[in-house]
């Protein structure tokens, strides 16, 4: 897959030139809504930790496409102080919002801070892919918190579902053509989008939906309804109530 680097002078100026650069790269890689945010807000972060906190003169940003979303590296050549805390709180942010981060710091003996981040994306124009295994019941599972949705995701799967996690409700949309047999909604997804997502399920498909929140809402559309943080028995109590019928279970 083919990179693309480009270097910028590290100080403040920069960023609006890095966020064109990067948007530019997203809108050609055709990512959109939160996904497109999520890269952004990444990479304004780790370029504004070069700029503020390692006293670096330039600094840089690489963007490579991932089969699962994109990577991007931005490097510079940059020390931190003694004693400086090496993951300041712009960089706590940035763990929140990419998948997976390999962060180095430069020291005295080692100039360069280095970090390389995976941003896993939903929204390009083909469909997530639903993998199909033989007796086992497809869920979809929208929710904007990739960590609480990758966690009940791999507990969903353990317990014997093929589990398609999407983080926007442009992604979930697209995924519906899969045909789940169950649909887990997190109602805040994309900026409170999800109980519209759950409305239209209800009204356009016989897909059972449990639906989670961290507020109850005045009215929700779904079958079943908990309130977040729930504990993955509660979920798995929930789709097994829903889906039992169609798989036949006493």
């Amino acid at each position: 897959m083919t990179g693309h680097t480009r270097w910028f002078p590290a100080v403040p100026n920069s960023l609006q030139e890095v966020r064109s650069f990067v948007r530019a790269l997203a809108d050609g890689a055709g990512l959109h809504g939160d996904d497109k945010r999520d890269v952004l807000v990444a990479v304004a972060e780790a370029v504004d930790n070069s700029v503020s906190n390692d006293c670096a003169s330039i600094v840089g940003v690489t963007w490579e496409p991932h089969d699962q979303g994109v990577v991007v590296t931005i490097e510079d050549d940059g020390v931190f102080e003694p004693g400086a805390d090496p993951k300041p709180l712009g960089m706590r942010l940035l763990f929140g919002v990419a998948d997976e981060v390999e962060f180095r710091p430069g020291r005295p003996t080692w100039p360069g801070t280095v970090v390389r981040m995976l941003v896993r994306t939903w929204s390009r124009t083909e469909a997530p892919e639903i993998s199909v295994s033989a007796g086992r019941p497809r869920i979809l599972l929208v929710d904007g918190d990739r960590f609480s949705g990758h966690a009940l995701a791999s507990f969903l799967h353990a317990e014997g579902y093929d589990v398609t996690q999407v983080s926007s409700v442009a992604a979930a949309e697209a995924a519906l053509s899969g045909l789940p047999q169950l649909a887990i909604v997190d109602l805040m997804t994309s900026h409170g989008r999800g109980g519209k997502l759950c409305e239209d399920i209800k009204r356009d498909t016989v897909i059972p939906v449990v639906a989670l929140s961290v507020l109850v809402p005045a009215r929700h559309s779904s079958d079943a309804f908990l309130l977040k943080p729930a504990h993955p028995l509660q979920v798995l109590t929930a789709v097994r109530s829903l889906l039992e019928p169609a798989e036949g279970q006493p």
